[in-house]
């Protein structure tokens, strides 16, 4: 399979204090753990693969640029700010490295709906917009740069509407039924959903 001309981010910079003990990344859905799981399948779909992280030497074993925030705010502005800036391509797929059920079939339509005059294409749930299951181009930076200097950390509020496509829910769920992709995992409770999700209907790879 040819690999994709776009940088996968993932962002394993949190602060983790529901987790405490290992980061949140190495606890395991399935046979693989989280972190596993997604970087699998960005290897295997994109050219480049990116980590933004606090701590580097806790991920010297994974096989990506392991990058570190470049603003302080500590927050998931920063570290999509840091992987846009360290990616080799114009276009990165952003997602949390708590998100055991990354969609190769939504990545895949994400990347079909890239046009001129765009610069994010997002997944809308029925919940909202999801900033971290989502492409990005390298053009957002200064927009990104001035709402980090101003303090204003929600992604969201960076965005210009006119350079935002929208995919909404009823072609997700045409893609990914029950909607996994943005299933992310916060609480020792969602964990021990997504291993029960896992052992039902886990994808190909990383079956549990």
């Amino acid at each position: 399979m040819e690999k994709i001309d776009c940088t996968g981010v993932i962002l394993a910079g949190g602060r983790n204090s529901r987790f405490p003990g290992i980061n949140k990344s190495f606890h395991k859905v399935g046979t693989h753990t989280m972190l596993a799981r997604i970087h699998t399948l960005f290897s295997m779909m994109f050219k480049e693969v990116i980590l933004v992280v606090n701590e580097p030497a806790l991920f010297l074993d994974v096989d990506a640029l392991i990058v570190t925030d470049i603003d302080p705010s500590q927050c998931a502005l920063a570290g999509l700010h840091a992987g846009l800036f360290h990616a080799g391509f114009d276009w990165s797929y952003v997602t949390a490295c708590d998100v055991p059920f990354v969609s190769e079939k939504i990545i895949r339509y994400l990347l079909t709906q890239r046009s001129p005059g765009k610069q994010i294409i997002i997944p809308r749930t029925w919940e909202g917009l999801e900033p971290l299951s989502a492409l990005y181009h390298k053009s957002c930076m200064p927009r990104i740069e001035t709402n980090l200097k101003k303090k204003v950390f929600m992604i969201k509020k960076f965005f210009k509407p006119e350079r935002v496509r929208q995919i909404p829910p009823q072609t997700l769920e045409s893609l990914d039924p029950d909607l996994r992709f943005k299933f992310n995992v916060n609480t020792p409770a969602d964990l021990e959903t997504a291993r029960g999700m896992a052992q039902h209907s886990d994808p190909g790879y990383g079956r549990g």
